[in-house]
């Protein structure tokens, strides 16, 4: 009786290890799809606005990129060519609008062998003292390192791009 009292403790310890560790875990990729949405839809500043009026072909617009966006996706090049970093924040800049994200909700796909995140961001975008709301939806795949590895809007973000055009 008493070895299954200790096997059970035992069982019960490696477990809440183990959870403990897929939390932790989890609370990472969402911190990391968090700072990822809130740069693509806060701003621009001033300094990425100076950055911008130098063309999109600048060196400064790569350092900027790789400063925003480094950390958190594992092909920065690849997510700029398939027009995942900064779409939405360059279209604003050249409309004059600012955006501000006011909700991010996150939430993890179930039974999928990938860590696949859906998204909702809240956006308000506002010019010459004008605010309207936007909500952008996707889904964002992070790799084994917890990196971004794919972004995919749904349709409702080509709604906010016509929006800010």
């Amino acid at each position: 009786m008493r070895r299954k009292g200790i096997l059970f403790i035992a069982v019960l310890v490696f477990s809440s290890i183990f959870m403990a560790g897929c939390s932790q875990e989890n609370n990472d990729n969402i911190q990391t799809i968090r700072t990822f949405l809130e740069n693509e839809f806060t701003g621009p500043n001033e300094k990425l606005s100076n950055i911008l009026d130098k063309g999109i072909m600048s060196p400064e617009l790569d350092a900027y990129r790789e400063e925003a966006y480094g950390d958190l996706v594992a092909n920065l090049e690849n997510m700029v060519n398939q027009n995942n970093i900064l779409v939405f924040l360059l279209v604003a800049h050249m409309n004059g609008y600012q955006l501000q994200q006011k909700n991010i909700d996150i939430q993890e796909i179930e039974d999928t062998q990938n860590n696949v995140f859906d998204y909702e961001v809240e956006v308000e975008y506002s010019k010459d003292g004008k605010t309207n709301t936007a909500t952008v939806t996707g889904v964002i795949n992070l790799d084994e390192q917890g990196k971004i590895s794919a972004v995919r809007k749904n349709m409702d973000g080509f709604g906010l791009l016509d929006e800010l055009k």
